[in-house]
């Protein structure tokens, strides 16, 4: 439903879906149990990526800030250091984000697989061989505009609660 393109600004499209439920439904009578599975593999690949990147990057990259002088153990070292693993993850987590987004996407065929991808692997592949490594990092800024604000809120956070509890 969110990625719905609209036909034109100008003279918009009717929705295909009227809500999640009629989306659930539509998609199971069409496609399958597959066709509501589609995804999951670069999904959780994208999770596993942006947990892994996040968690890292803002540990090791805080204490060398703190280390190096360049900012205060407490808020300026965890604001930095949040900024720093939401840009990070955002850098490791953006091929699979595009990734994801085109499988899920796709055209499906009357037997519920895909028209242009057989895969994760696949779509990397023919990403690479038509527009090169760095169409995987096509809406960066706007992705880092999504999740740095929530990596900074969600370490921030964390911080405060390891000091009312520790």
């Amino acid at each position: 439903m969110q990625a719905e393109n609209l036909s034109s600004a100008a003279v918009p499209s009717r929705p295909r879906y009227r809500n999640t439920a009629h989306a659930f439904v539509d998609i199971f009578r069409t496609e399958g149990l597959r066709g509501l599975y589609r995804g999951v593999g670069p999904t959780a690949a994208r999770a596993s990526v942006g947990a892994a990147t996040e968690l890292a990057t803002y540990d090791d990259l805080k204490g060398r800030l703190v280390r190096m002088g360049i900012v205060k153990d407490g808020f300026p070292a965890h604001l930095a250091g949040s900024l720093a693993a939401g840009f990070v993850s955002t850098l490791a987590n953006s091929p699979f984000d595009v990734v994801k987004s085109r499988v899920m996407n796709q055209p499906v065929g009357p037997d519920g697989h895909g028209l242009v991808y057989r895969g994760m692997l696949d779509c990397f592949a023919k990403g690479i061989r038509s527009e090169g490594a760095f169409a995987f990092w096509k809406g960066f800024w706007p992705n880092y505009a999504r999740v740095g604000p929530r990596v900074t809120i969600i370490f921030l956070v964390i911080e405060r609660l390891r000091e009312w509890f520790d």
